[in-house]
């Protein structure tokens, strides 16, 4: 049974329960990231079905650790390009910089009055998650995204997300919508 199914075509009931992956978040939030404006409209489609159906939207705290280093890294590269010889260094030229401290203000802006307004935080039991899970075919996907399929698994939460490395993992089998061509393909 495929288990990945397009964004657009999946109509979001009352009792469904999506887990967005970061890159979901970083195309709904992250004005800077120059996304692809179709891909964009697609998800953010979506996001307003699910708002409007009133179906629960998941976030852990991995999704956002992921979503906060993906934000700065980007302004730090845009940042990085402009002036090369200022920031060549995220660490020392970037961070505890005026620069930092706004964006990181404007960050928690977003994930406060937005991400947190829409989803529902979930704890990750890592306790009693099995780290071979977490190692399953790692050589062709990412431990993050394992990571996130291992929390939803069994809680009937289906994840959306753009990112090609959900294809890759074959033992767990969580719902997965996506507006990838190439997920939908599975190749």
């Amino acid at each position: 049974m495929n288990n990945i199914a397009a964004i657009d075509s999946f109509q979001p009931q009352e009792k469904d329960k999506f887990f967005f992956d970061t890159n979901i978040w970083m195309y709904l939030y992250c004005p800077m990231g120059g996304h692809n404006r179709s891909i964009i409209k697609k998800y953010d489609a979506f996001l307003k079905k699910v708002i409007q159906a009133r179906s629960s939207i998941y976030i852990s705290s991995l999704v956002l650790s992921e979503f906060f280093n993906a934000y700065t890294r980007l302004e730090f590269n845009i940042l990085k390009g402009k002036e090369p010889t200022k920031y060549h260094d995220f660490k020392k030229d970037f961070r505890g910089t005026s620069d930092y401290k706004k964006l990181v203000l404007d960050i928690k802006t977003t994930v406060e009055s937005y991400i947190l307004k829409l989803a529902k935080r979930l704890d990750d039991n890592f306790s009693s998650i099995d780290l071979d899970d977490l190692f399953e075919d790692i050589e062709k996907s990412d431990f993050n995204d394992n990571y996130c399929l291992i929390l939803v698994a069994g809680e009937n939460i289906k994840v959306v997300t753009n990112d090609y490395d959900f294809v890759s993992t074959k033992k767990i089998k969580v719902p997965i919508l996506t507006a990838n061509d190439k997920l939908l393909k599975g190749t």
